[in-house]
């Protein structure tokens, strides 16, 4: 795709992104002379009708926006069965790359972002448009620090009409809401989930849930409550926590009933709860005292009276069986303390390295003080982008001595399957092949005089089109030849007209009357002359006698 021109206007210069259903470029406008963002729709997206019908109803509802913090879509169109958005494209890293670098953000940071992205969320819902996928990944930084939100693509209009693929969840399964994960229309408090759950990860540097599948992950967003973010990181105010724990609720009724609500409470939180916190700490400050660190306890032998002032005989013997033990134990704790230095490594929780590039997540390792073994696994995987981490060996968050070495697994993409020929085969035939091979299938029926009844004639994706496992084929069967109109066969012959029928899959039905000079001959039919009718379908024909 890099170097075509889409529209006469749109040039692909370079690859920047690719996500489950398109892929992101950085492009030209030839005409306006300006960069721009070009998202396309995957072959395999674009052959589904009912859904690119509704990924440019979803374009032009997000066209329709207009806020500083929403990312500006210029233009939806198709050439050749290429379908494309063109956006405005922000040269600049997005949340998820930011909190990495800063491992997590201060509370001050942190409120100004989520700010800035309920404030597009407000201005969105306003319009009856529902993101669905709010996550660090669509949070971008422009170059003079403003929060753009990006990623539209798979939003949900004011009328309930949703895009999916096929009957996978659309979203990130980290930051969606109860709702998503159980698979239920997304509305407006599921994109303030999203936004607590960012929020979460943005004060504490980890999202509250993870897991070895993106099932486990979703069943605790339905089951699980979050760790609060303070017994993470003891110096959050606890008006933010407060915020962060009303928008997470599993019940939406119990969640912010808007943006404007949230936003509301992250300025009071701005304004009042972080200025009370400090004036606390401060005020913990002035009054410390280093005594305070230490208990006093009253030393042996220096308490209460001693009655036994008597001086017992020295025992030389036993001070000097002493004295040896005291010198091995010093030999023994010094020796201790050397070998406990070498065999009793701290422990490390393994970082989450998901998502990142082989060489980010190796620096990432060592930072930690981990070794990431140098024999990479390279496995199929859906989601993540060729060439980065799908997982690790020990997994994320289990702690593990420090110098541990770490295995990485890097995705290879998506483990496609060809489509096999199935124009010809009956309907079972095909379900039958498609299993197999796990992918599923779905049947439109439809006349085709010219392929038999119950056979396929045509399928989409095609034959021999590269799709992943699950995913779906259309196959269309024939319901064979479709209404037309009945013949005229007033006056022909009774075989003639026998003939006719069973040319065009009619069955006769005859029946004789006295008729004069029409012996043998068509005097009456029903259906009448031009009346619809179906193959296989009876006519009743009165000839003279």
């Amino acid at each position: 795709m890099v170097g075509k021109v889409l529209a006469g206007r749109y040039e692909l210069i370079e690859k920047i992104a690719e996500g489950g259903m398109a892929r992101v470029y950085r492009g030209r406008d030839l005409v306006l002379k300006r960069t721009i963002a070009v998202k396309v729709l995957k072959d395999q997206m674009s052959g589904d009708a009912a859904f690119l019908r509704r990924f440019e109803r979803e374009a032009q509802s997000a066209a329709a926006l207009s806020h500083p913090h929403i990312v500006n879509m210029y233009d939806v169109g198709e050439q050749e069965g290429t379908n494309y958005m063109v956006m405005e494209y922000v040269d600049g890293i997005n949340l998820k790359q930011y909190i990495r670098e800063k491992g997590r953000l201060p509370a001050h940071e942190a409120i100004n972002i989520a700010k800035q992205i309920a404030e597009a969320l407000e201005q969105a819902h306003a319009a009856g448009v529902v993101h669905r996928d709010i996550k660090p990944q669509n949070i971008l930084f422009s170059r003079k620090g403003k929060v753009k939100v990006t990623d539209f693509g798979i939003a949900i209009a004011g009328d309930g009409v949703t895009v999916t693929a096929g009957d996978q969840i659309i979203g990130s399964v980290q930051y969606i809401s109860p709702e998503q994960a159980r698979g239920e229309i997304a509305g407006k408090q599921s994109d303030l989930y999203s936004l607590g759950i960012v929020l979460y990860e943005m004060v504490t540097g980890k999202v509250p849930f993870s897991g070895e599948s993106q099932v486990a992950v979703a069943m605790k967003h339905i089951q699980e409550e979050i760790v609060p973010p303070r017994r993470i990181v003891s110096d959050i105010p606890e008006a933010l926590e407060r915020i962060i724990l009303k928008a997470v609720q599993k019940d939406s009724a119990e969640r912010y009933t808007s943006a404007a609500e949230f936003l509301e409470d992250l300025f009071y939180a701005e304004e009042k709860g972080i200025t009370r916190v400090a004036s606390q700490r401060n005020s913990y400050n002035n009054s410390y005292d280093e005594e305070d660190d230490f208990i006093l306890r009253p030393q042996a032998g220096l308490s209460g009276n001693n009655n036994r002032s008597e001086k017992k005989p020295r025992n030389w013997k036993w001070l000097k069986v002493l004295l040896v033990l005291i010198i091995l134990g010093g030999l023994l704790g010094t020796g201790a303390h050397y070998v406990s230095s070498y065999l009793f490594l701290p422990e490390i929780a393994i970082p989450d390295v998901k998502g990142l590039s082989q060489n980010e997540a190796q620096n990432v390792l060592r930072e930690e003080g981990l070794i990431p073994d140098p024999d990479v696994s390279y496995i199929y995987d859906d989601e993540i982008t060729v060439g980065n981490v799908v997982k690790t060996e020990p997994p994320q968050g289990r702690l593990v001595r420090q110098d541990r070495e770490v295995k990485i697994f890097v995705s290879k993409g998506p483990e496609y399957i060809v489509t096999p020929e199935l124009s010809g085969r009956t309907e079972r035939e095909a379900r039958t092949i498609l299993e197999d091979l796990d992918l599923t299938m779905s049947v439109v029926r439809d006349y085709n005089e010219d392929v038999e009844k119950g056979e396929i004639y045509r399928q989409v994706p095609g034959e021999s089109f590269p799709i992943s496992r699950g995913e779906e084929v259309v196959v269309y069967v024939s319901e064979g030849r479709g209404p037309f109109k009945m013949a005229d066969l007033i006056g022909y012959s009774e075989q003639g007209a026998i003939d006719y029928l069973e040319e065009n899959d009619l069955r006769p039905r005859i029946r004789t009357e006295f008729a004069v000079g029409s012996s043998g001959h068509v005097i009456d039919q029903k259906p009448e002359p031009g009346e619809e009718v179906l193959p296989g379908q009876s006519v009743d024909l009165i000839v003279g006698e």
